[in-house]
């Protein structure tokens, strides 16, 4: 009993909840206002724009990586091939058909080739806009390409070559040595095309309002909006153009940037924000480093105009200041609790709607409230929608809907019937063969289906006889064609 009572005394009144629980946010409201609104309101803004920073970062490092990833993945796989007996570089006519295969879907990886350690080469090439082309070569009088095979020789993986710039193009290399049964065999190679990045960064600027780029070393840019289509400096012995001449004032002058504070957030996923002073003007720099594409660093990055940053906090603490902004709490405090007091009545009217048009299956019960009047009227409900649920199981809709629309009372009268007897054929030699529990779940899933199918013809179901169930057809609803109605519902039951 002592348990019972203290469960009574924590359910209150909703005018007394109301009542207690608005003056007691306006009295919060006030306190927080005096004493913690404009650092609150500053913290969450730089929590905000840490968010921001990291997520910029992340979108253009995946881009980065869903670019390049490919290339590294084909040589891998190229392995993988060899050394499970599934491709056998011998066979120059079927690897470079394999290596022709890997670039179909990969259309910015404009080579895939394999060298064996005799240097000579079978390339798999598609050249923007034209067909795949196959080419068998013999490169042994390259000694860059031994110098290659040298290099990645104890690799255990793929590994990232330097920039290269051929037919108008900045590529870069990935290559991957080839094993057989533990013994170097030569080595695959795939080259990937660099232009696709700078169309990224014009898509990330459209997006964020910022200026990405990407750069190769702390002195050259690899992808810029500025670099979608050709630039005159970009050769083989430049396949980056370097940042002064790129025509970004941010990054000519990026060496003069200075650290932004309130973004340790940031920092600890391995994003810099700092700011550049461009005559008198601020810019605000993202970036962050990748090291795993090759020895040369890459710095993903954007920077936006530092007016973009700072107005946001600027209005957070002028609204903070201001003294309408208690009045406004206030009321959205009232506003949200009203409606947390109103969802379960609201919950309560929807059921009560869709029990009235008979949709007793998809109602929801109520769940429980700390609000006495709420609580009780959500128990009511329950155990109301239970017993429909119970009652559902034996009256088809058409029967309920009848009843209700005729004032609870259908009347007698005489009528022709087709009346259907179903049960299971060979039944209880079969039911001595199992044990209880399967009988019961096997009974359960005929019975549901039985019903489904003479509900869905508009039967009535009568009764239920232990392994079969008693139908009839035109009634309590007239149906002109219930005998056909009866064989199509045997039919379904089939």
């Amino acid at each position: 009993m002592a348990q019972v009572n203290r469960r009574h005394r924590r359910r209150f009144s909703i005018t007394l909840t109301l009542a207690a629980s608005i003056g007691l946010l306006v009295a919060i409201a006030v306190i927080a206002e005096l004493l913690l609104g404009i650092s609150t309101g500053r913290r969450n803004t730089l929590e905000l724009l840490n968010e921001k920073a990291v997520f910029i970062m992340d979108t253009i490092e995946t881009g980065m990586r869903s670019h390049l990833d490919p290339a590294a993945d084909i040589v891998t796989h190229v392995q993988e091939l060899t050394e499970s007996g599934h491709l056998d570089p011998n066979d120059r006519t079927h690897l470079g058909d394999a290596l022709a295969g890997m670039l179909a879907a990969a259309p910015q990886i404009i080579a895939a080739a394999y060298w064996d350690t005799a240097l000579v080469q079978t390339v798999a090439s598609q050249p923007e806009g034209e067909p795949v082309w196959i080419l068998q070569q013999d490169q042994s009088h390259m000694p860059e390409i031994a110098e290659i095979l040298n290099e990645i020789k104890d690799a255990s993986g793929p590994v990232w070559r330097e920039l290269a710039f051929a037919n108008n193009t900045t590529l870069i290399n990935v290559v991957h040595p080839i094993r057989m049964n533990g013994e170097l065999i030569g080595f695959a190679g795939a080259a990937v095309s660099m232009p696709e990045l700078s169309a990224l960064m014009t898509e990330i600027g459209d997006r964020f309002q910022a200026t990405g780029f990407i750069l190769y070393g702390p002195e050259h840019v690899l992808a810029h909006p500025h670099l979608v289509g050709s630039h005159s400096e970009l050769s083989a012995e430049t396949p980056a153009v370097p940042r002064a001449h790129i025509g970004d004032l941010a990054l000519a002058k990026l060496e003069d940037r200075e650290p932004v504070e309130g973004f340790r957030a940031a920092a600890d996923k391995g994003v810099r924000v700092e700011s550049i002073d461009l005559f008198g003007t601020y810019e605000v720099v993202f970036s962050r480093r990748i090291d795993d594409y090759g020895t040369v660093p890459w710095i993903v990055g954007a920077h936006v105009p530092a007016v973009t940053v700072g107005t946001e906090i600027q209005r957070l603490q002028s609204s903070a200041l201001a003294g309408a902004g208690l009045l406004i709490v206030s009321i959205l405090a009232a506003i949200f609790l009203g409606r947390r007091i109103a969802r379960p009545i609201k919950r309560a009217s929807a059921g009560a709607v869709q029990i009235s048009s008979l949709d007793i299956t998809d109602a929801m019960p109520l769940p429980p409230s700390r609000i006495t009047e709420l609580n009780e009227q959500a128990n009511a409900f329950n155990a109301m929608l239970e017993g429909l649920k119970w009652f559902q199981t034996y009256v088809p809709k058409t029967l309920v809907r009848q009843l209700v629309r005729e004032g609870g009372s259908t009347g007698s009268e005489e009528r022709e019937l087709t009346i259907m007897f179903v049960d299971i054929r060979g039944f209880t030699a079969m039911s001595e063969l199992l044990p209880g529990r399967e009988v019961v779940q096997l009974l359960n899933a005929y019975h549901a289906s039985m019903v489904e199918a003479v509900f869905l013809c508009g039967g009535t179901l009568d009764k239920y006889l232990g392994d079969g169930l008693m139908v009839y057809f035109n009634a309590p609803v007239a149906q002109a064609d219930h005998a056909r109605r009866a064989i199509d519902c045997a039919m379904a039951m089939r």
